[in-house]
């Protein structure tokens, strides 16, 4: 039986029988692994396994389902479990990574800006958790190749001056000039000057989340297209968005 070892974060677990649990994790070595938890639910492990925790894995890979034989807990990340609003969008980004994730294909980016990212969300005042959120969303986006067209018409390649009218068609995958923009492609979506400078700057090297300034219409606007950009280009419906949604309402 083949065995493998590596880091892990828990996205998703459901109970199996009186004492099993099976949990899917992003592994940095092995991609999106579901594997089984023997007697984890009666045993010295049971808090080792929850949801969002960072552990290093001993993994027997069987013909259906891997089973985990060693456990070490290198980070629980228990405070996003405690506080109700950080665990909504650590749930989110769980299942945002849990479907775009592949098996057996590892992406040591994706599992880096994961990590990465619960790190900063442990760490974050509630006014910036929504800033997290969209900036993870942009990164996802570009780590799938999904980057949409923002300096030139995805029409007819002219590049778009700045403060003219942008309009994004979901479709069209970025930026269409007033020439070119044809309702019959679809809904137009209007980003202003400064919607659109943030968007290209959360692709950019260097980037840094401290130095994000954005307005609170600018940022709708921005954090809409994304969430409808995601759903069409990715054909993914997450049951996480309705708890969010009803989180963010209540703030």
């Amino acid at each position: 039986m083949a065995v493998f070892k590596t880091e892990a974060i828990v996205l998703k677990q459901y109970d199996l029988g009186e004492a099993d649990k099976i949990i899917t994790f992003y592994t940095k070595d092995n991609g999106k692994v579901r594997a089984v938890a023997r007697g984890v639910r009666k045993g010295k492990n049971s808090g080792l396994l929850l949801p969002f925790s960072y552990n290093y894995l001993t993994v027997y890979q069987g013909k259906s389902l891997d089973r985990i034989n060693q456990i070490k807990n290198l980070f629980s990340f228990s405070p996003l479990r405690e506080d109700i609003t950080k665990m909504a969008y650590a749930s989110f980004m769980a299942e945002l990574v849990e479907k775009v994730g592949m098996p057996a294909d590892p992406d040591e980016a994706l599992f880096s800006l994961l990590l990465t990212t619960y790190h900063q969300l442990l760490k974050a005042a509630e006014k910036e958790i929504k800033y997290i959120n969209i900036t993870f969303k942009a990164r996802i986006l570009g780590l799938l190749g999904l980057k949409p067209e923002l300096d030139s018409c995805v029409s007819c390649k002219e590049k778009i001056p700045v403060g003219v009218r942008n309009t994004l068609i979901l479709k069209q995958g970025g930026l269409v000039c007033e020439n070119c923009y044809c309702q019959e492609e679809g809904k137009g979506y209007q980003l202003s000057g400064e919607a659109l400078q943030v968007f290209k700057r959360f692709f950019k090297t260097g980037f840094e989340l401290s130095k994000l300034k954005i307005s609170g219409k600018a940022f709708n606007e921005l954090d809409s297209f994304i969430d409808d950009y995601m759903v069409y280009h990715l054909d993914i419906h997450l049951k996480s968005v309705g708890f969010l949604n009803m989180i963010k309402n209540l703030g």
